[in-house]
């Protein structure tokens, strides 16, 4: 210790205790030994250890004294509902030596409490060991005196209230006439059923895949107005309602005549209380999933098929919830927190359901039981809900923790709403004798029981916006020009398979459609339901408001096309200067551009091209590293940029082969978005040039267009033998019918979308050499191409005539597109160019 260390002790001691309420306890503490170095504190609840934290926020004041560097401060911020008695006796010391700081121990007393379990527990005791001394009757009046007095004092102001509400004081005549009128209740209920309540019929289903399980107890009027908006938003997924009634007093004891179909009303001997009654609910589950709904809620349209779709494209979940909304549409909760103390926050509370940040899905610590759903065998695996937060509270929490613990994640689904009318079935209050009290006896089972896993999380309301995606490692920005549309263009469909591989490589990612920050149904809503956290107006108004606005580091800067690569990545240099920066060429649009004008003779094209060709080198050489999809682009770029760190990258192609044979279908079908100029070439080459070379051998051979956004001069190629059929929203039902696919490309530049299309979908593709630019077709493929129009008529003659050959392509294709466009293959690659590893 230094001479001037222990004079500012001896003058100002080395600890205290600041704050001591029923949210906080503060102070600083510091070590003369070690002045510049924090101390570890712990607080215990008696000789229960809850906490330990660091003391090493920021004082001052304390720097001012000359205690060290003057960071010695702590706080730790908590719920009362930790405390399950009435009386703690708290310590808050050193870890090290177990020294309280002055100020310590501090007894808390609940405020209000009465008689919480811990009194009443004390005070059976001392009458229990009164009457079992007793050998006399004058061993006991002293007792009985003393138990008499109280009573008196209690019945006195039970007198009092009952006056200042009008109530009737039935007292204990109350309870007898609830065991004597059991036939009054039924006539009652069964003459409310008939006047106000109208059958309620859900559709039946042999085999539901999820089983909706709604446990109830009395207000008869929350379930009927629950199962009836079912009613009203029935999803697409077969699906059974079991509502566990625990002996309500009401007209739900008439629940079976109101609703039929596929309900089924269980009804239980006795009281079982919430977490029983569910468990009782999911034993005659028929269902593959189970959806716990509680009955003062209003399910939205879209409630139980989004969670479905989750279950189905996000991977290894675990539990999915639903996003809650008060009665007058504003948030009550997406998903929660938990803290150090095991209190929760419902994320989102309050604020606006359409705000970007609370619009995706996300990893939560826990997601209400009110709303929650999760396989059936994963439940019954876990013994269900545990009987140790009987009746109710904390249930579902603990399932969450033992669901991860399990192994699977836990996520809230934002793009399922659902209305919760919060506190109708059990009021709000945590202190009075109402169910609602368990939640602070429960707060400290599950403090107990999990204590070690939340010695990671923060503190109550410390940083809630990181605490909310705790799992968060590392952040991706992705920058496109509009919200992907991958059912329109093959453009659209790169971009969002890319962003499932950086999601696979362990990245949150956020999308900016930079053009418009539009938010576009159902694409903004298909990203976010996969977990991509979408920017767009009213919230943000541009890519540099989003900077600006954004204070969390962001690891990746992904610039998806032309346009954003020379728009923004020196924004992101000066906003984001550690980021790493993508940039997507999408298809070199000046190599396109320098085609076109080839073909068409067009000076000024070409001037233009030789424009844009500097901009594009501009924006190659001021990013980490340059993303191409075909080996032809990035044989160029070697050429006209040779310092330039480019990765050829493909994008993921799911193979979903047609499961008619070849033999029986016939035909070709040439698809593409008919906003990009080369495919509008191409269909009319193809119908004008092309195909009355085959017509003259084959006439029965017809032709399919497909695609977005087509112009008058494509549909005005309609005819008996060619149909314009426009934009579909899966092409698969027409690769279905036809033989195969064409992609009669004369200029363009980057892989083709259409060509791995159909492969992946079982069907050979005749391309000419610009659309098979970066594509594997070796081998028995190259048998596709050609360039001319007798080449290209010939090939697609040649395979209606030989269906086995037609077969044989369909398999090589396949298999290509298995060996070079599955999701490892791009994961990997992208993780090149990251710098990073695959399993990183």
């Amino acid at each position: 210790m230094t001479n001037s260390a222990h004079a500012v002790a001896a003058a100002h001691g080395i600890g205290n205790i600041d704050v001591f309420d029923d949210f906080t306890i503060s102070g600083w503490v510091w070590d003369p030994d070690h002045p510049d170095e924090s101390v570890l504190v712990e607080v215990l609840d008696g000789d229960v250890q809850l906490a330990t934290v660091r003391a090493d926020l920021p004082r001052p004041d304390l720097a001012a004294l000359g205690m060290g560097n003057g960071r010695h401060g702590f706080t730790m911020s908590f719920s009362p509902t930790i405390f399950p008695f009435a009386r703690h006796t708290l310590h808050v010391r050193r870890a090290r030596d177990g020294v309280d700081i002055p100020g310590s121990p501090r007894v808390w007393e609940k405020a209000g409490s009465g008689l919480d379990r811990s009194t009443r527990s004390y005070v059976t005791g001392l009458f229990q060991a009164e009457a079992a001394v007793a050998k006399t009757i004058d061993d006991i009046n002293f007792a009985l005196s003393f138990a008499v007095d109280q009573l008196r004092t209690l019945l006195v102001r039970h007198q009092e209230l009952a006056s200042e509400t009008n109530a009737p004081n039935l007292g204990e005549l109350a309870s007898l006439l609830d065991a004597a009128a059991p036939s009054q209740w039924v006539a009652a209920a069964g003459q409310s059923i008939s006047t106000k309540y109208p059958p309620v019929q859900l559709p039946v289903f042999e085999r539901p895949l999820v089983s909706v399980i709604v446990p109830v107890y009395g207000k008869f009027q929350l379930t009927y107005d629950c199962i009836k908006s079912i009613a009203e938003n029935l999803p697409e997924t077969s699906f059974e309602v079991i509502v566990v009634d625990d002996c309500s007093k009401d007209e739900t004891i008439l629940a079976s005549l109101v609703f039929g179909g596929s309900v089924r009303v269980l009804r239980n001997d006795t009281n079982l209380g919430f977490v029983k009654g569910c468990n009782r609910g999911a034993e005659h589950a028929r269902g593959e999933y189970l959806f716990f709904l509680n009955n003062d809620t209003l399910v939205k349209p879209g409630w139980l098929d989004e969670l479905v779709k989750t279950f189905a494209n996000v991977p290894n979940v675990g539990i999915a919830g639903s996003k809650l909304l008060f009665g007058d549409g504003s948030l009550q909760e997406v998903g929660g927190i938990i803290w150090r103390m095991g209190d929760g926050w419902n994320w989102g509370r309050n604020g606006n359901p359409e705000e970007p940040r609370f619009s995706y899905l996300r990893d939560a610590d826990y997601v209400s039981g009110a709303a929650l759903m999760i396989p059936t065998a994963l439940f019954r695996q876990l013994d269900g809900f545990d009987l140790h937060f009987a009746p109710a509270y904390y249930e579902d929490t603990d399932l969450c923790f033992r669901v991860r613990q399990a192994g699977h994640r836990v996520v809230v689904q934002p793009t399922s709403v659902v209305v919760h009318l919060e506190g109708q079935t059990s009021g709000t209050s945590v202190t009075g004798s109402g169910m609602k009290r368990y939640q602070a006896v429960n707060h400290r089972k599950f403090f107990d029981r999990w204590k070690n896993v939340l010695a990671t999380h923060r503190f109550n309301a410390q940083q809630p916006e990181l605490e909310c995606e705790r799992p968060v490692k590392k952040r991706a920005l992705f920058i496109d020009e509009s919200v992907p549309t991958p059912d329109q263009d093959a453009g659209s469909n790169a971009a969002v398979q890319h962003i499932k591989s950086l999601m696979r490589l362990g990245y949150k990612v956020t999308f900016i459609p930079a053009d418009n920050m539009a938010k576009i149904s159902p694409y903004t809503e298909a990203l976010q339901a996969i977990g991509v956290e979408c920017v767009y107006y009213p919230f943000y108004w541009s890519v540099e408001e989003y900077f600006r606005k954004n204070q969390q580091l962001i690891d990746l800067v992904y610039l998806h096309r032309f346009n954003n690569g020379t728009k923004y990545a020196g924004m992101v240099r000066r906003h984001q200067p550690n980021a790493r920066v993508l940039y997507n060429v999408a298809d070199l649009h000046y190599l396109r551009m320098e085609r076109e004008a080839e073909l068409t003779s067009d000076a000024q094209l070409a001037q233009r091209a030789a424009a844009i060709r500097l901009e594009e080198l501009s924006a190659i050489q001021a990013v980490d590293a340059t993303i191409v999809h075909s080996g032809v682009e990035k044989e160029v770029l070697a050429g006209v940029a040779p310092r330039a760190n480019v990765h050829v990258v493909p994008w993921t192609y799911t193979l979903r082969p047609v499961r008619t044979p070849a033999e029986q279908r016939k035909g070709v079908v040439f698809v593409g978005g008919y906003r990009h100029t080369p495919n509008v070439d191409a269909a009319k080459w193809l119908v004008e040039e092309i195909m009355p070379l085959v017509w003259r051998k084959a006439p029965d051979i017809s032709v399919t267009l497909v695609g977005s956004h087509m112009p008058d001069a494509v549909k005005q190629l309609s005819c008996d033998r060619v149909h314009t059929v426009g934009y579909v929203p899966d092409v698969i039902d027409i690769y279905e019918r036809c033989l195969l696919s064409v992609a009669p490309l004369r200029y363009g530049a980057g892989v083709k979308g259409k060509v791995l299309e159909a492969f992946a979908a079982g069907i050979p593709c005749v391309m000419t050499s610009c659309a098979a630019e970066g594509v594997m077709v070796d081998g028995p493929l190259r048998e596709l191409v050609g360039d001319s129009p007798e080449a290209i008529a010939q090939k697609i003659l040649a395979l209606h005539a030989d269906r086995q050959l037609a077969a044989s392509m369909s398999e090589a294709g396949q298999t290509m597109i298995r060996d070079h466009y599955a999701a490892p293959v791009v994961d990997n690659a992208i993780a090149a160019a990251l710098a990073v590893s695959a399993s990183s």
